[in-house]
């Protein structure tokens, strides 16, 4: 009997150990950090004045241009357009519009066409390339006329930017038939984030995005980035290199990126919830082990733990502004407030934690921090006139990205 007890207690502590929730290898914050070396202890953080911090970038908010309006053919600039979005209209009343308003109706008028409209004219495109790409895909997503209204290119807003330098006032460029467009800081927007939605190259990617592998379907069943995860690449990334990653900061099936700007952290006791901007003062000895919230989970090396209550400031997205000019003071900030805990070793060094809120992203990422996005064609076919290129490229919905950073940098200039 005392042998079976004796086997009884090792395999429930073998499981008791193995049970535990660490930093999974997909989450390693090291791949966020170029090269630099990643600061894991809160004491070293401290020291260095990371409990707060902000990214050096200036990000700017922009639209994520969703299919259910016909992403970047909608007209948005036209009034006709506008009461429609404001309506929240679904994609069967813009194709109305769209079959009833045919592009060349608006001659005189070009000024209130799409951004991609714009785009496919200032190109010489016969064809309306991305213009047609952008209906169809509309076309292909909706179900008896409807599309989801989360669906749109956030990501290639969330990745434009922080990677492309705010368009600041308008710019007035000839076609090649001699028409004058002007190309508002919204139209640039668009064509920024369209590039970096359909073209940038694999990004920096942690955690995973739910899905059912069987039925491919999205089921919102992911576990959370894990605390740790997310508490060191902000510290990280954001306070201390002043760059910034995205997060999707929706759990679940939809997915919703944006960058981050800022934070705060504030440090909490798990069980008194007294408050503390030192965590020295508030932190538990990990001992009589039950106490704590999924004990079994623990890193087998925690020694410690702290709550964490996090304030991440995001750069948000807007609609379509009708502004000739851009500047911060038209930006939106989304704020997000996360609870958690931090498993500690000996010296402070972040081993993982529990979420309490269950908000945390499902996902963080980042853009290549070496390379731009080029279009497929760009890449491959380079010797092709500039109406053949832009054909080819916009069946993938990508436009040129020499037009695109051209038009950024002519909209930057001072």
């Amino acid at each position: 009997m005392k042998k079976f007890l004796f086997l009884l207690l090792s395999l429930t502590s073998h499981l008791a150990l193995g049970d535990y929730s660490p930093i999974p290898e997909s989450e390693d914050v090291r791949r966020l950090l170029e090269g630099e070396k990643e600061i894991t202890s809160l004491s070293q953080l401290a020291k260095l004045g990371l409990n707060q911090g902000k990214t050096g970038i200036d990000l700017w908010s922009g639209h994520y241009w969703p299919i259910y309006q016909g992403s970047l053919g909608v007209r948005y600039r036209d009034a006709r357009y506008q009461k429609l979005i404001d309506e929240n209209a679904q994609w069967n009343k813009f194709k109305e519009f769209f079959e009833e308003l045919p592009t060349e109706t608006y001659t005189g008028k070009e000024n209130l066409l799409s951004p991609a409209e714009k785009y496919d004219i200032l190109v010489g495109d016969p064809d309306m390339g991305l213009t047609r790409y952008s209906q169809e895909l509309a076309e292909k997503n909706a179900i008896a006329g409807t599309v989801k209204t989360w669906r749109g290119i956030c990501d290639g807003w969330a990745s434009a930017s922080q990677k492309m330098p705010r368009p600041q006032k308008s710019v007035k460029l000839k076609t090649p038939s001699g028409v004058t467009l002007t190309f508002y800081p919204e139209d640039i927007k668009a064509l920024g984030s369209l590039m970096y939605a359909r073209s940038q190259k694999p990004v920096i990617f942690l955690g995973k995005r739910c899905r059912n592998p069987i039925a491919g379907i999205f089921t919102g069943s992911c576990q959370e980035t894990n605390p740790g995860t997310f508490h060191k690449a902000v510290v990280n990334r954001v306070g201390n290199l002043k760059k910034s990653f995205i997060a999707d900061v929706s759990p679940g099936s939809e997915v919703w990126n944006y960058p981050v700007e800022g934070y705060k952290v504030t440090y909490y006791n798990v069980f008194d919830e007294s408050e503390s901007e030192n965590f020295e003062e508030v932190k538990e000895p990990f001992v009589k082990k039950q106490r704590f919230y999924r004990s079994a989970r623990r890193h087998p090396k925690t020694y410690s733990i702290v709550g964490v209550k996090l304030e991440v400031y995001y750069k948000d997205m807007r609609k379509a502004l009708l502004d000739k000019v851009d500047s911060p003071t038209l930006d939106k900030v989304l704020t997000k407030n996360y609870v958690y805990d931090l498993e500690l070793d000996f010296s402070n060094n972040i081993l993982g934690g529990e979420s309490f809120s269950r908000n945390l992203p499902d996902f963080i990422w980042a853009p290549d921090d070496v390379t731009y996005p080029l279009s497929d064609v760009e890449e491959n076919n380079p010797n092709l006139s500039m109406v053949e290129m832009s054909q080819e490229a916009s069946k993938l919905g990508q436009p040129l990205a020499q037009v695109v950073r051209k038009l950024f940098e002519l909209s930057s200039r001072k």
